[in-house]
């Protein structure tokens, strides 16, 4: 095992499984398979008895004290007081990501959102397989969208997926499948006429069935994180699998996912198994794993004035955990003005947080800078300027980039390795695709309150 991380040759068992073995059962039990007797299962359905879910597998510092579990979450959050006026919250959304193996360029792989009735971030375009994946970010095995729901523009859906890389041993682009669940994703919101609620799940199920009956998907799977918003900042999320959210709020860590697992390194997974496939796994004894959109944990919580809501695939969630995310949104949002701290008060919400969050003003008015790139022939910084999503998008990513290819950094995976394999312990980041997502929340009574005092002055 050579000492960079983003050198050495990673264990087979390190791909992201498809397939439920009985020596990932011993994985559980901090044991290698290279160690592994051969075993094999006398009957199929045994194997269910032992799948279980791994409610947090990359325990955080501190957890406890930083958040609201998501069912209390439901009973304290889940409704406004009646007596309340119900404020309109606008999400301002970016997207940023960086495929592995190759170098991040914050300025060429961060979008802003832009709210229209035909487009959407992450919408496929193209009748062929080729001229799809040339329009793709780069985002790897990872994917997202982001898009109006219907014509009603105060309701918004979005989501980030992460294609299953064990996939790649039987000659599958993981890629194909993660992006095409998130383009039918985004047809589908866009295309949504329907007077009834519309939720993440039902969405999720939707761009499911669509992307395995679509000729040119031969197999493939995928984790999902999505969210379905309303204009008065509810919002439901569904998660399959180890991408997930974070949400934060003044400061501290107001609600985080959970990843679903059934065992290390083997997500709960939707896919599409061909049937040579699904012969051969039996006659090994293993399992095709395809867990279905219902068996998403499913959420409800607010989202308030000044929030920020982060969606990630595990190529974060590896590197870096809860504290370390937070550490990066309060140093933006304080160093741009988005949030003040003062001593009796601690954080509150800026003023200008509307202004920061606008593609108008924030590059021009605040100069808010996603990248610095020394150019060497003439050695002058050019800087690439966004708003303020676009800011965090990128330095999370840039910080997991980082993180990823340290040998000296034990992230989150590197300390479950430890735990895992103690006698062939990991250290260092892990090497993977990354992708993220941030909304920011912000009042539109706020907005409008200063653009009646910039017309008094």
């Amino acid at each position: 095992m050579a000492t960079a991380a983003g050198t050495r040759a990673a264990p087979t068992f390190l791909t992201r499984s498809l397939i439920f073995t009985p020596s990932q059962m011993n994985h559980r039990a901090g044991k290698s398979s290279r160690h592994d007797p051969t075993l094999t299962y006398r009957v199929l359905a045994d194997v269910r008895q032992h799948i279980r879910r791994s409610l947090d597998p990359y325990k955080f510092p501190n957890s406890r004290n930083l958040h609201t579990s998501a069912r209390r979450a439901a009973g304290q959050n889940g409704g406004v007081p009646s007596n309340s006026a119900i404020p309109h919250i606008s999400l301002h959304i970016a997207a940023s990501s960086s495929g592995k193996g190759r170098k991040y360029r914050p300025e060429l792989s961060t979008y802003e959102y832009i709210p229209t009735n035909d487009g959407a971030l992450g919408l496929q375009r193209g009748s062929s397989l080729e001229e799809r994946r040339a329009g793709r970010p780069d985002s790897g095995q990872d994917a997202y969208f982001v898009a109006s729901l219907g014509q009603d523009s105060d309701s918004t859906a979005f989501a980030i997926a992460d294609g299953v890389g064990g996939w790649t041993e039987h000659g599958v682009d993981p890629a194909d499948f993660s992006h095409g669940l998130c383009s039918y994703m985004a047809e589908t919101a866009l295309s949504w006429s329907g007077d009834e609620r519309f939720g993440p799940k039902q969405l999720l199920e939707i761009g499911y069935q669509k992307t395995i009956r679509d000729p040119t998907i031969k197999a493939g799977g995928t984790t999902a994180c999505v969210a379905v918003t309303e204009g008065d900042g509810r919002m439901r999320i569904a998660n399959l699998g180890d991408s997930g959210f974070l949400q934060l709020r003044l400061g501290t860590v107001h609600h985080y996912s959970n990843p679903q697992t059934h065992a290390f390194n083997t997500p709960y997974q939707m896919s599409l198994t061909p049937p040579e496939i699904l012969a051969q796994a039996m006659v090994f004894g293993g399992l095709p794993l395809n867990d279905k959109p219902d068996r998403a944990d499913l959420a409800d919580h607010m989202l308030r004035h000044g929030d920020v809501l982060v969606l990630a695939t595990d190529g974060v969630w590896d590197n870096l955990n809860s504290q370390d995310i937070l550490s990066i949104v309060s140093h933006h949002m304080r160093t741009t003005g988005a949030w003040l701290r003062s001593e009796d008060q601690g954080y509150t919400i800026s003023p200008i947080l509307s202004e920061l969050v606008d593609l108008n003003l924030a590059p021009q008015k605040h100069q808010l800078r996603i990248s610095e790139t020394v150019d060497t022939t003439t050695q002058k910084l050019p800087l690439a300027t966004g708003t303020l999503q676009s800011v965090l998008a990128a330095a999370i990513v840039r910080e997991a980039k980082n993180a990823s290819e340290s040998s000296k950094r034990d992230g989150p995976f590197a300390k479950e390795m430890q735990k895992q394999f103690p006698y062939d312990p990991w250290h260092g980041g892990k090497v993977d695709d990354i992708s993220v997502l941030v909304v920011v929340a912000v009042e539109q009574r706020a907005q409008q309150e200063k653009g009646r005092l910039k017309a008094k002055l």
